[in-house]
């Protein structure tokens, strides 16, 4: 499953968000179901990730009962600020509150195509960037490159 391109959505008063039709086709052909709602690293932003994903990515960071101090802080944080969420007939999902004031994500925003899992952007600072990244688009794949190249 691939989540890609962008659409500009707005949340509305009432904190939903209707997935764009390219995105929402996606997760209705796959028959992918619900999706969890979660922050990364980076402030600022949402992930909307199908479940069928987050559980694969969730596991790669349990699987066990002792884990070091640096692992269970993540898991604690992340698994706190995730939370599940179910596409309504109109084809929106409600944003949880406490996770949009967190990233002060609020009217006009950008959805974000990320392959695996979609990203909620605030519009304005998600434009404004954009020919920031590109720029730093082809050193960045370079690195990578490098990196894969390694092992």
């Amino acid at each position: 499953m691939s989540f890609i391109g962008q659409a500009e959505v707005t949340i509305d008063k009432k904190s939903r968000l209707a997935v764009p039709a390219k995105f929402r086709a996606t997760l209705e052909a796959k028959a992918l179901g619900p999706a969890w709602i979660s922050m990364p690293r980076e402030g600022g932003m949402l992930w909307l990730i199908p479940e069928v994903s987050f559980e694969s990515l969730a596991s790669a960071w349990g699987g066990t009962l002792i884990p070091d101090e640096d692992t269970a802080w993540i898991q604690r944080t992340l698994a706190g600020l995730s939370e599940r969420v179910e596409m309504d007939t109109a084809g929106r999902v409600t944003l949880p509150k406490h996770q949009l004031e967190l990233t002060d994500l609020d009217g006009d925003v950008m959805v974000i195509g990320a392959m695996s899992h979609v990203e909620i952007h605030a519009r304005a600072a998600w434009q404004e960037r954009e020919r920031e990244r590109l720029a730093q688009l082809p050193s960045l794949i370079a690195k990578l490159t490098a990196r894969r190249q390694q092992g």
